[in-house]
């Protein structure tokens, strides 16, 4: 009895497995490498529904993957959230047109018909951030709501499949998937030096304006303890 018991054990965890990692004709995402954290690439976006949407992109110490920090301010509170975002294959078209980004940045060909496993993050599409870290909180409609993280997936480097520059954009979705805010990225800094800083996890709007983009090295600040320990967590299994 206990070894038919193991039996279905091994199996139903293997087959666990081997779900979890069917990313698509191409495989698993491949850590990313030598992503140099003097290289800044930003996208910074508003529409009707979203007063304002601040993405930085920069390398890690160890120049393993990229340290994104975002912040999103007055989503208009008819939006049903919370908010999915992704890096898109193309540029937002002439006036703001968000339909011309095309898909989720996919170089390893998973799709969309099954969830990203947050668990597994080298299975989901490579441009699928919320499913990996997160969606944005329904606290941007009250005022601004920041994260940021490390992901492993994204490269700063052009001939890597995983590059997030040229021709490049972020979309913001509603919960119903409406894209509603899109914006291109862009090349902001190379060779920089000094510190810099994003406002806490879920600040709130002031007066002086937007939120301040980082400019120097790897500040990390968690959507909350929560969410940070678990992002850390991740990442040590994968190291």
């Amino acid at each position: 009895m206990h070894f038919f018991k193991s039996a279905a054990t091994v199996a139903l965890l293997t087959g666990a497995y081997v779900v979890s990692a069917e990313t698509g004709e191409r495989g698993d995402a491949p850590i990313t490498e030598n992503n140099s954290d003097r290289v800044v690439y930003e996208a910074v976006f508003s529409s009707s529904n979203i007063k304002s949407a601040r993405f930085n992109f920069t390398g890690t110490e160890d120049g393993v993957g990229v340290l994104i920090h975002a912040c999103f301010t007055g989503v208009n509170a008819s939006q049903p959230g919370p908010y999915p975002y992704h890096v898109h294959d193309f540029l937002v078209g002439p006036n703001g047109n968000c339909t011309a980004t095309g898909a989720h940045l996919d170089p390893y060909l998973r799709g969309e018909v099954t969830a990203c496993d947050a668990d597994a993050p080298e299975t989901c599409q490579v441009g699928d951030l919320s499913g990996k870290h997160g969606k944005a909180s329904t606290e941007a409609a009250k005022g601004t709501w920041c994260t940021s993280y490390v992901d492993k997936y994204l490269s700063l480097n052009s001939d890597d499949e995983a590059f997030i520059g040229n021709e490049r954009s972020i979309v913001f979705h509603n919960a119903n998937k409406t894209r509603i805010g899109c914006g291109n990225i862009v090349l902001a800094k190379e060779q920089m030096s000094g510190g810099g800083s994003y406002p806490s996890a879920n600040a709130t709007a002031t007066s002086t304006g937007e939120p301040p983009i980082a400019t120097g090295g790897a500040t990390r600040v968690g959507a909350s303890g929560l969410a940070l320990g678990l992002i850390l967590a991740i990442g040590a299994m994968l190291l």
